[in-house]
């Protein structure tokens, strides 16, 4: 038996969460002309985020990043959700082919965890633990046990999973990321179907991030672009005028 047979088997159902996830949207982009697979990305300062599943176009530039997160306890929620939130915003400053991130949450998710990632642009979808507990159920694996009671029933859990091929394998991921799936390919969809080029008509917020050389940092939202021109040409006068920055 291993060690820690509850972690063990959070770690496989997590993987094939993850597995689940990237092929139910194969199709969806590769009809598209697109590809998708996992992939390590770095940012503007050298940092690399491994994604679990990256749509790349033609020049294999990344257009959508997708990730999706498993959590059990609701203790991981700071860990795993401000890594959300770093990642994704890093690198949608670095990479600006990308045009949209998702994050398909599984497992036991905190409401103020869920906001926080939201705010920082990323697209949630949620997969609640029940949904994945009855998923594999099913199949007659059990990982819906007290905490600190859960070592037997997990690592027997685990032995039935380790003990089915690879394809009846991912039929519990596809069962696991069903309440989902239509949602997600019509969002990859609607990025992928949508002419780059009219981006510039659909705009409904401009952000603008002001940086000193003291290190001070000032982040406005206009609702238009206009306003912020507006903004940025009095920024720019010869008596620089910040009020529209702060509100």
């Amino acid at each position: 038996m291993v060690a820690r047979p509850t972690s063990a088997l959070g770690e496989a159902v997590g993987k094939l969460f993850e597995k689940a996830v990237l092929e139910t949207v194969r199709d969806t982009v590769e009809s598209r002309n697109h590809s998708i697979r996992p992939a390590r990305l770095r940012n503007g300062t050298g940092n690399v985020y491994q994604i679990d599943a990256v749509v790349f176009n033609d020049d294999e530039q990344p257009v959508i990043i997708i990730d999706p997160k498993y959590i059990r306890y609701t203790k991981h929620n700071r860990d795993k959700g401000s890594w959300l939130c770093v990642a994704h915003y890093n690198l949608r400053k670095s990479h600006p082919t990308i045009r949209k991130s998702i994050a398909v949450l599984a497992g036991r998710w905190s409401n103020p965890s869920k906001e926080l990632v939201k705010s920082f642009g990323v697209e949630l979808l949620e997969v609640p633990f029940d949904v994945m507990a009855e998923a594999v159920r099913s199949h007659g694996i059990e990982m819906d046990w007290p905490e600190q009671a859960g070592d037997e029933i997990a690592a027997e859990s685990l032995t039935k999973l380790h003990d089915l091929a690879d394809d009846a394998q991912l039929v519990i991921g596809f069962e696991m990321v069903a309440s989902v799936r239509q949602q997600l390919n019509q969002q990859i969809a609607a990025v992928l179907d949508t002419d780059i080029e009219s981006i510039g008509s659909r705009v409904n917020e401009v952000q603008v991030l002001l940086k000193t050389d003291q290190g001070e940092m000032v982040l406005s939202s206009f609702p238009q672009v206009t306003d912020a021109m507006k903004a940025l040409t009095e920024l720019v006068s010869d008596k620089p005028d910040i009020r529209s920055f702060l509100g």
